[in-house]
This record gives structure tokens, C-alpha cells and sequence, in this order.
């Protein structure tokens, strides 16, 4: 943005005031293209910055991806899956003692 050169007379003002009205007009079409592109892929960006895609040679990692190779995370998991493994089980257990008591 260029600064106000000095302004001597009536003429000078003119031309600054169109200077500056063209500059406004320019950045007023550089901020609608600039929002019609966000309106357009607002979704495709939110997805890409939620779910994303490792790039060759990129080494930041996604939410998610960091997510489910956290420690803490695979350790509730596995813990939640012992335990329901473990209900299973037993329920299996009950219910072949009970198939196999009516039986004898």
C-alpha cells in the first residue's frame, strides 16, 4: 500500500482520492474472489484439515492419525477389549453349562 504523497492543491487531491478509490476497489474484488473460494471448498478444506493425507515427505501427522497411535489411547482400548472379551467368555461359559446341565 503505497503512502499519501504530499498534496499541494486541489488537482493532487483528485488524484489521490481516485488512487485510493481504485485501491479499494481492487482489494474489494480481491476479497469476494477470496470468499466465493472458501464458500466453494469450505468443505473439502475442513475435511483435508481434520482427515489428513500424509504427503511423500510431509512429516506432520493428522488429528486423527496422531490420535489413534497414541499410547494412552491404544491402552484404554486394549483395556476395554480384555475386558469385554473377558464378559464374553464367561457368557459363552454359562451358557454351555446351562445347554449341557439340561442335557444330563
Amino acid at each position: 500500500m503505497k503512502r499519501a504523497k504530499n498534496i499541494h492543491n486541489l488537482d493532487t487531491l483528485e488524484r489521490e482520492m481516485y488512487r485510493l478509490k481504485l485501491e479499494a476497489r481492487n482489494i474489494e474484488e480481491k476479497l469476494d474472489h477470496n470468499l466465493d473460494h472458501l464458500q466453494e471448498n469450505y468443505f473439502s478444506m475442513t475435511m483435508n484439515s481434520i482427515f489428513r493425507n500424509k504427503k511423500e515427505g510431509e512429516g506432520k501427522a493428522g488429528f486423527f492419525e496422531s490420535f489413534f497411535k497414541s499410547e494412552s489411547f491404544n491402552a484404554a482400548v486394549n483395556k476395554i477389549t480384555e475386558h469385554i472379551v473377558d464378559k464374553a467368555a464367561a457368557g459363552i461359559e454359562n451358557l454351555i453349562d446351562k445347554i449341557f446341565r439340561k442335557k444330563q
